[in-house]
């Protein structure tokens, strides 16, 4: 069973080595390494020669060049394009595998041969990650039904990165799941279209991969935090558009609650933000409200008083909304001081 690896290179030299080395390692055979290249600026593709060398003497090796700079999305879609296996995982460039990685998911898939994808856990390696690494994977060992796969999304069983799954391709052309191009949160939207379509899945519990948090804060100005707030609305509206179409086909599979929480997270992560301005905050929230308004024909199911509440505040006006959840994290930070 073949397995296309693809990386994408994009300003990490400091990393590649370490990132192509663990690929070098892996215990599998049949393996195709696809290495995009996205314009990167700086010498990660010098520091990656002498591994591509290496790669070569054991694996069929491609290295494509993007002209400019397009985004992760669509070095992940250039990989998808020429990937010749059955089978494809991502695998980020300052990230690593550990050296059994692909075989414990091929092994899963020659137990589960007709699943979607295989999902692995992982491990989080960094200066931030305080040694916190819980299970990233509760659901069952293998799950079947788009409904059963798309609950424990929701539930969170399951993470949203698209790294450390083999994917069978066949089924991403199927439902033409690629990558959204252009978006910061790409991964969000990526997964819950896996979610909506996908219909046998299986886990691997061992951690397979190791996903290393970097310092370099490269999201911390405003300009890039407010373009990922911008992508997170498109995400949000895509999400409801396609509820709001299952919902007028008959199809009642995500509850309403689950609508409510998306809104409430993103007006919180507004609401957080210092480094947007009021405005743009109203404008964000203002199209968040629009779109969420849409689904009230949906709504549908017995709601507890919470749901009802956030259902009642977001009819309100969005500047009432702002500070209201203002209001409320200042009453949860002053309870926290007081104990």
């Amino acid at each position: 069973m073949k397995v296309s690896i693809v990386i994408p290179i994009y300003n990490v030299s400091d990393y590649i080595a370490d990132c192509l080395r663990s690929v070098l390692n892996q215990t599998y055979s049949e393996l195709e390494i696809i290495l995009v290249n996205d314009a990167t600026p700086d010498n990660s593709m010098e520091e990656a020669k002498p591994w591509i060398e290496e790669l070569q003497k054991r694996y069929e090796v491609k290295v494509v060049s993007h002209v400019y700079n397009r985004g992760v999305s669509a070095a992940r879609n250039t990989g998808i394009e020429v990937a010749t296996a059955d089978w494809i995982y991502f695998l980020d460039s300052d990230d690593e595998i550990i050296p059994n990685c692909i075989e414990l998911l091929v092994a899963k898939i020659e137990k589960y041969p007709d699943v979607d994808f295989v999902i692995g856990n992982f491990k989080i390696l960094g200066t931030n990650s305080k040694g916190n690494n819980p299970d990233f994977l509760t659901c069952a060992s293998c799950v079947k039904g788009n409904e059963n796969i798309l609950q424990d999304y929701i539930a969170g069983k399951w993470y949203v990165m698209p790294w450390n799954h083999l994917y069978r391709k066949a089924y991403l052309l199927q439902n033409n799941l690629f990558f959204k191009e252009g978006l910061l949160q790409e991964d969000i939207l990526f997964s819950f279209q896996i979610a909506t379509t996908a219909r046998y899945m299986a886990a691997v519990y061992e951690k397979t991969y190791i996903y290393k948090i970097r310092s370099d804060g490269s999201l911390s100005t405003q300009c890039k935090l407010l373009k990922d707030l911008e992508d997170l609305l498109f995400i949000l509206q895509e999400k409801y558009t396609y509820i709001l179409r299952q919902y007028q086909a008959g199809i009642h599979i995500i509850p309403f609650t689950y609508s409510v929480d998306n809104l409430y997270g993103y007006a919180l992560s507004l609401a957080k933000s210092k480094q947007v301005s009021q405005s743009d905050k109203i404008r964000l929230l203002s199209q968040a409200q629009k779109t969420f308004v849409s689904l009230f024909p949906y709504k549908s199911g017995p709601c507890n008083l919470k749901y009802k509440i956030l259902t009642l505040l977001f009819k309100f006006p969005f500047c009432f909304i702002l500070l209201t959840i203002k209001w409320y994290l200042w009453l949860k930070r002053l309870r926290g001081v007081l104990g």
